[in-house]
């Protein structure tokens, strides 16, 4: 997810998922028919998918863009890799798959965000982190004019993005958050966004947890979202962080993967029309999807081999 100064906001009850969360038969779509649909779609020719990663902790989405690469090099390509900071261990895993890799001083530059308490000290470091991600996008557009253009820009980050760099990849920017974007509280807000939404799911006491991949702009954690991974049950022992790692695996992985896809495709495009949350409609293939975009279900278990044959019984003398 990107993080911001807000944290998450509180449910205003703590009803279960399915009565929150809109459907694709209570969900209005607004006018999904009218004139206007925005695509979402590569800026760039023929060849691999193009994609910039920024990335601030373990490089667990970055490998599965490359994996991706690995399996498909004709359509997809990790070109580009940038953190705030020096220290994500994702910079190292870029290294050593010979994907170029910047650092960055957003800290030493913005100070941090939780620092940031009183209102003028908030305004300062949004200017700061504005200017500070304006001269990322000046280098990553000198970068694109050497190198061509970047299809898709992936988040792994935390640090809040605003000004020329949102701008340049408005509709080519996609965020992935550990928290289900489609529950909603009572006001129609989203209640699993800003830090640990994963933690307050199992708080509120959620069955399950889910990734959602949204379209990174400007707000919190507000885009449309385009997918969701599989729901992952929540642990009996409510280790938080242990259940982070399993929704690693189990949903960030899937709902990345069939987002990039999908992108890559040409199958996605924004309606006019507006959820209850305020989001855009999410088109797949020309058809409206409901809040949560694409919801991913978890595969189903192999059936079981069926058992051999018990031998014949040797013939009678």
């Amino acid at each position: 997810m990107t993080r911001t100064a807000a944290s998450a906001s509180p449910a205003a009850s703590a009803l279960p998922d399915a009565a929150v969360s809109p459907d694709a038969s209570t969900s209005p779509y607004g006018s999904v028919d009218a004139p206007g649909p925005m695509p979402l779609r590569r800026v760039g020719g023929s060849g691999p998918l193009r994609i910039g990663v920024l990335v601030s902790a373990t490089g667990a989405n970055l490998r599965t863009l490359l994996d991706l690469q690995d399996a498909e090099p004709d359509q997809y390509r990790v070109a580009l890799v940038a953190s705030h900071g020096t220290r994500s261990p994702a910079l190292a895993v870029a290294r050593e798959r010979g994907v170029e890799a910047w650092t960055g001083d957003f800290d030493a530059y913005c100070g941090t965000a939780s620092r940031a308490v009183t209102p003028e000290a908030r305004a300062a470091y949004r200017r700061r982190a504005r200017q500070w991600h304006d001269g990322l996008d000046a280098r990553m557009a000198a970068w694109e004019e050497e190198n061509g253009p970047l299809d898709l820009v992936v988040l792994a980050y935390h640090r809040w993005i605003e000004g020329d760099l949102l701008t340049r990849y408005q509709g080519r920017m996609i965020n992935q958050h550990p928290g289900d974007l489609t529950v909603l509280d009572a006001r129609h807000r989203r209640v699993l966004i800003g830090n640990d939404p994963v933690a307050e799911a199992m708080r509120l006491g959620h069955p399950t947890t889910r990734t959602s991949c949204f379209l990174v702009d400007g707000s919190h954690d507000g885009g449309a979202v385009l997918c969701q991974g599989p729901p992952v049950p929540v642990r009996p022992d409510g280790d938080a962080p242990a259940q982070e790692r399993d929704q690693k695996l189990l949903s960030d992985r899937p709902c990345l993967e069939w987002t990039v896809r999908a992108f890559a495709a040409g199958s996605l495009a924004l309606a006019p029309g507006t959820h209850p949350d305020g989001s855009r409609v999410v088109l797949l293939d020309g058809a409206p999807l409901p809040l949560g975009g694409r919801r991913l279900t978890a595969p189903a278990a192999p059936a079981p081999a069926p058992a051999p044959a018990p031998a014949p019984a040797p013939a009678g003398r």
